[in-house]
């Protein structure tokens, strides 16, 4: 799967990761290749030869993945690299059929697969992360290398030519495998961020519509119910009471209608405001550029809303690093154009698109567009408005 434009930073992470520990496999090689030099039984060298290059490929694949594919969220923690069940397996038994074909090359003369095993064994943490699969692991790899290294009578050479090798490769892929995961976890902290900045104006609206009509509503409910009281009892009253009832509500739908038009009505200037503020929040640079105004209110307040579609299009899509705001005059027309650094992904139908088709539709019935799309590897949000419309006055 490609990445975005705004990945650019992840992908070189993750071929500086590859690059640093591409010599862990190639160290797995060394002493076992130097012991197909020493062997002088062909059938034993091409068999240790198969072994080797085996071990060697699928330690290449593990770590491979290990730092390939997305960031995924594991719970709270993040996660990097989604290796497929069959690639441990397949590890496991290539080390196993290893033993066999690798320990009997060059005899006494060399300790082959205790190089090879202690390789291994410096790579069981980077690829697993439960403890009793580590544990299994480096039990089994240090039986294998003390019964080979016992059967030419040197256990103790083995033993610590294993440990040595396996601590060298483990600090050869730990620390760029650790360095990865920081940037995972740098990735979802953006992303965090932005999810943050939408949150926060989702919370600010609800909590100004609490605090403008929910007063109102609790007094409608209790005439509401004071008029169902007197009805039997008191006709004229009741009556009396509707007609407040009445009044109230209409108050409300007043003080609603009001609150929600405040914010419909912010102007492009205030907008743009809260625009910097949300993107400053989700660590995303904004770059404003204002070469026209507005001619009235009312283009303003239209405009003002084109900008927030935009640009809470771009925080709830995540992973952008950079957006820039432009308003500009272009012959007989304003132009905003908002343009961020990733594409936004796509969406299942029956939610997709529904706050940018109602814009469509507002600025149609004004002659002007909304285009929205991938240009030159960016996205690029475009509001036109013709010239006419900015003199009609609001």
């Amino acid at each position: 799967m490609g990445l975005d434009e705004a990945d650019r930073p992840v992908r070189r992470a993750r071929t500086v990761a590859l690059l640093a520990m591409t010599p862990a496999p190639l160290t797995t090689a060394i002493m076992p290749g130097i012991g197909l030099g020493r062997e002088s039984d062909p059938t034993r060298m091409i068999l240790a030869a198969v072994g080797i290059a085996a071990v060697v490929i699928m330690q290449c694949l593990a770590h491979y993945r290990s730092v390939s594919g997305p960031f995924a969220r594991d719970g709270d923690a993040v996660r990097t690299g989604h290796r497929p069940p069959w690639i441990d397996l397949a590890f496991g038994l290539t080390v196993i059929i290893s033993i066999p074909l690798v320990a009997p090359l060059a005899g006494d003369r060399w300790d082959s697969w205790a190089w090879l095993g202690g390789s291994v064994a410096g790579a069981l943490p980077l690829l697993f992360r439960r403890a009793p699969v580590l544990i299994a692991g480096w039990i089994g790899l240090l039986v294998a290398v003390l019964v080979i290294g016992n059967r030419v009578g040197d256990p103790l050479g083995y033993g610590l030519t294993a440990i040595s090798i396996g601590l060298t490769v483990a600090f050869m892929c730990g620390l760029p495998l650790a360095l990865w995961r920081v940037v995972g976890d740098l990735r979802a902290g953006r992303e965090a961020r932005a999810r943050l900045a939408v949150a926060e104006e989702r919370l600010r609206f609800a909590r100004d519509i609490h605090d403008v009509v929910g007063h109102t509503l609790s007094v409608i409910a209790l005439k509401a119910e004071l008029v169902e009281r007197l009805q039997p009892v008191d006709p004229e009253r009741s009556s009396t009471e509707a007609g407040e009832l009445r009044r109230l509500t209409a108050d409300a739908l007043v003080q609603l209608r009001s609150t929600v038009d405040g914010y419909r009505g912010m102007d492009l200037e205030q907008q743009l405001a809260a625009v910097r503020d949300a993107l400053d929040t989700a660590g995303i640079g904004c770059r404003v550029e204002l070469a026209a105004r507005p001619p009235n209110p009312a283009v303003s307040r239209l405009l003002a809303i084109a900008l927030r579609e935009a640009t809470t299009n771009v925080l709830r899509h995540g992973g952008a690093t950079d957006c820039s705001i432009a308003l500009e005059r272009a012959g007989d027309a304003l132009h905003l154009r908002v343009i961020n650094d990733v594409t936004p992904r796509p969406e299942p139908s029956a939610r997709a698109g529904t706050g940018l088709a109602g814009l469509r539709e507002r600025f149609a019935e004004l002659g002007g567009e909304i285009r929205a799309g991938r240009e030159e590897g960016r996205f690029v949000f475009e509001a036109r408005l013709p010239a006419p419309v900015g003199s009609a006055g609001s």
